[in-house]
């Protein structure tokens, strides 16, 4: 088993899509040590991600390239652009001569996948799974090779190669889909799912069908967490096999020391942002130590517990006490950047710039006056006297005081009705200067080319003091160990997989950087409450408790590292060649 190769399949591999592309991206370095050169990631060709991602190398599969460019699958052999540089083939499946309605008729005849509703959304992946299937094929030689898939999306292969199979769920197709109109939780504590009736009714039959063949017929099946495991269990009636929890490189993140000073700096750019978004329409201070607080992940109202944050941000507005910004880090479907916001934010930049063309000038003013014994203050003011452009750009800047307030989205969506905006609303916080709780809606990724605040995202979470992530469905939750390794302190939740791992690995003394919000078995006015009381808590830290618990949510993420999680992976990996033999 030493010279075992892994080959490892998922659509996000060099593929930015969700959070299963942070999973293989922080993992490959790991599983580098392990395999070394018998590693070799496989992912779904996309021209946009491969540009970015995919640098091309020598290929060293020539024959079995053009085998499969004869059945119009396309392979591109190189390496993924991140730590490890692993070994990459990304195949492009869109012109694959067989027909899908062929794979699918033999998936339903041979393992009841049922797929007669199925839309491009299932057909694509299938297409895809398929060729994949055809690669391994054509390269399974004498030597030993396990393959890793990941997702209903990559479960193809497992029902046409020979080879040992692992195969991971991330979250369940049907559990996802539930947990937007049923009560998840307390369906899979009672262990009463009708999954087959269920899943047609919401219209994940294909995907539901496919997933459970996988899991049934792979060698080795695992999920992420074991809220995810039960859940699993539940709707397919059939156990993990093993529990593989998503670690995270936190050793590759700056030290604290270094975060200190990037998040002076960072935070200074989030300010300066915050000065041009409501100094046009009202004054804001911004002087001393505003809290910046956060929330990310994607647009899926109910699970990532959007819903209960707003409704705490509306008891906090309505109670007297210090202001906070939050940023609500949401992509969405967006036209471009609100072009209200776009003109202010290049009047204050145009401001900037005015002041810094004068520095000169006032430098010598004050120098001069200081030392000929002048009023160096009344010297550098006559600098700005009369200055025509400073009087337009002071005009321009406030023109919009005495309005109603500034938008409470950064940028102008392609519909009507939005679910965050429209509890904001409802919960009274529309940004008018009586509100205590002030909102930035970002619905798009963080880009230092977005023209807007113009940084990355990491570089957004290092900037603010703390992110909430209040999940009512997340199988695992990068993010709030995203933010602790970042140095931000960090909310999950009890049903996040993460807030499980916590709660089993520590006791609550130990949780001061990452705070685990109750949420099972509790009703939704106390949960709403208990929330209210962590922000109100945050806001309460002076700058030392706030540094003392920043290096507590370090520790906490420091549990997840791939030194200790990683050998999950080669232990299944282990058991699915020893059940394949």
């Amino acid at each position: 088993m030493e010279n075992l190769e892994l080959v490892e399949v998922s659509f996000e591999v060099a593929n930015k899509v969700g959070g299963i592309y942070q999973v293989l991206k922080s993992k490959s370095s790991k599983m580098k040590d392990f395999y070394g050169e018998n590693y070799l990631t496989v992912g779904f060709y996309d021209e946009d991600s491969m540009r970015k991602e995919f640098a091309p190398r020598e290929n060293p599969y020539p024959d079995a390239f053009e085998k499969l460019r004869s059945e119009g699958i396309e392979c591109y052999y190189g390496v993924w652009e991140v730590e490890g540089a692993p070994k990459t083939i990304l195949v492009d499946a869109s012109g694959l001569q067989r027909d899908v309605d062929d794979i699918k008729e033999e998936y339903w005849e041979m393992h009841g996948i049922d797929s007669m509703e199925a839309g491009k959304d299932f057909d694509e992946p299938v297409k895809w799974g398929y060729a994949v299937a055809r690669l391994i094929q054509e390269l399974e030689t004498n030597q030993e090779f396990v393959v890793q898939l990941h997702e209903w999306l990559s479960a193809g292969p497992v029902f046409h190669i020979e080879s040992p199979t692992v195969f991971t769920t991330h979250a369940t197709v049907l559990g996802r889909a539930l947990s937007n109109e049923y009560d998840l939780p307390s369906m899979v504590e009672s262990g009463e799912i009708e999954s087959e009736s269920l899943s047609r009714e919401l219209g994940v039959k294909a995907k539901h069908s496919m997933e459970e063949a996988a899991a049934r017929e792979s060698d080795v099946f695992t999920t992420v967490s074991e809220l995810t495991g039960r859940e699993a269990s539940t709707i397919h009636g059939i156990e993990p096999d093993k529990i593989l929890p998503n670690g995270f490189n936190v050793e590759d993140y700056p030290s604290l020391e270094d975060l200190s000073v990037n998040h002076k700096q960072k935070k200074q750019k989030v300010k300066e942002f915050l000065q041009a978004y409501f100094n046009p329409y009202y004054s804001v201070d911004l002087d001393d130590d505003p809290r910046i607080f956060f929330t990310s992940g994607r647009y899926e109202f109910r699970n990532k517990g959007f819903d209960i944050l707003i409704e705490a941000l509306g008891k906090i507005n309505e109670r007297p006490g210090e202001e906070l910004y939050f940023f609500f880090l949401v992509p969405s479907d967006v036209k471009g950047p609100d072009m209200e916001v776009l003109e202010n934010k290049s009047l204050y930049e145009e401001l900037g710039d005015y002041v810094d063309s004068k520095m000169p000038e006032m430098r010598r003013e004050f120098v001069d006056a200081v030392a000929s014994g002048e009023n160096p203050v009344e010297e550098v003011k006559k600098c700005l006297t009369d200055s025509s452009q400073l009087e337009f750009l002071q005009q321009n800047f406030h023109k919009k005081r005495g309005s109603e307030g500034p938008p409470i989205s950064a940028f102008e969506l392609n519909y009507a009705h939005d679910e965050i905006i429209e509890a904001l609303r409802q919960q009274g916080i529309t940004n008018s200067e009586d509100d205590r709780v002030k909102v930035v809606f970002y619905p798009t990724y963080l880009s230092v080319g977005d023209k807007l605040l113009s940084m990355e995202y990491e570089d957004m979470v290092v900037a603010s003091s703390a992110g909430f992530f209040p999940s009512y469905y997340e199988p695992w939750g990068y993010t709030p160990v995203e933010t602790a390794a970042n140095g931000a302190l960090s909310v999950t939740s009890d049903l996040a997989g993460f807030g499980q791992f916590l709660l089993e690995e520590t006791d609550s003394s130990a949780r001061k950087g990452v705070q685990v919000l109750r949420r099972k078995d509790r009703g939704h006015e106390r949960v709403v409450d208990d929330l209210a009381r962590n922000i109100e808590e945050f806001l309460s830290f002076d700058k030392t408790e706030i540094t003392e618990r920043k290096h507590n949510a370090r520790k906490m993420a420091q549990l997840t590292s791939w030194e200790k999680l990683g050998e999950n992976y080669r232990e299944a990996h282990r058991t699915a060649v020893k059940k394949n033999d």
